[in-house]
């Protein structure tokens, strides 16, 4: 392997330890470029400087590292100083029963703790920090998407139904499939048979109000 060559294989094995990847199509993907042009880079010893410098961006890394090698890896103090971890965004998980009773979701209070989500992985998504909120499930009327105990991330920027959806109906809070009828009323159903669907016709809207749609769950495997 040529010193040029060489140079172009650590600056991409630095790009997946940042990126925490481990194939040359995740570092592609992650820049929404052809696996060949990595492959390039390594073969021709390329510097990708504009990689590096949106890696900068991304993560706040410092460059001297990415491109030399100098240093641990560490990320730069005034990025972390701005941006807080450059690697990850907590998301809020709410204690919404605590809430229920009043009717007030989502208040800085009822903040039970916080999950983390990787930055990279909610760019790829098409995901906000500032939509996202996460609760737990409870009851049995989801089985068979959601489980009791679930946890929900739920994107309040999507409100527009068909899909599982957070709803307010009265002052509780639900976790629902919704659809959208021809005639403008909302089907609102568990996917739990054992329960019967509800429809909201148009008059009745005011009834309920969707919060988001629920995009990400984690759960027990049984």
């Amino acid at each position: 392997m040529t010193d040029r060559s060489r140079l172009g294989d650590l600056i991409i094995n630095r790009m997946k330890d940042v990126l925490g990847v481990a194939m040359d199509k995740d570092v592609a993907e992650h820049f929404g470029i052809k696996q060949a042009s990595v492959t390039n880079w390594r073969k021709r010893g390329t510097i990708p400087i504009d990689q590096c410098i949106q890696l900068r961006q991304e993560k706040g890394v410092s460059l001297d590292w990415l491109l030399l090698g100098l240093g641990e890896g560490e990320v730069d103090a005034e990025y972390v100083s701005q941006t807080g971890d450059p690697f990850y965004t907590e998301v809020p998980l709410y204690d919404v029963e605590a809430s229920a009773g009043n009717g007030a979701f989502f208040d800085q209070e009822q903040i039970a703790s916080h999950l983390k989500f990787r930055n990279d992985w909610l760019t790829r998504e098409g995901l906000h920090a500032k939509d996202l909120v996460a609760v737990r499930v409870s009851g049995d009327s989801m089985d068979g998407t959601l489980s009791n105990g679930d946890t929900v991330v739920i994107d309040r920027s999507k409100k527009k139904p068909d899909g599982v959806f957070a709803v307010r109906m009265g002052d509780a809070l639900r976790i629902k499939r919704l659809q959208k009828m021809t005639d403008g009323s909302l089907r609102v159903f568990s996917d739990n048979a054992m329960y019967q669907p509800e429809t909201i016709h148009p008059e009745n809207m005011s009834q309920i109000e969707i919060i988001g749609q629920c995009y990400w769950r984690a759960g027990r495997v049984f």
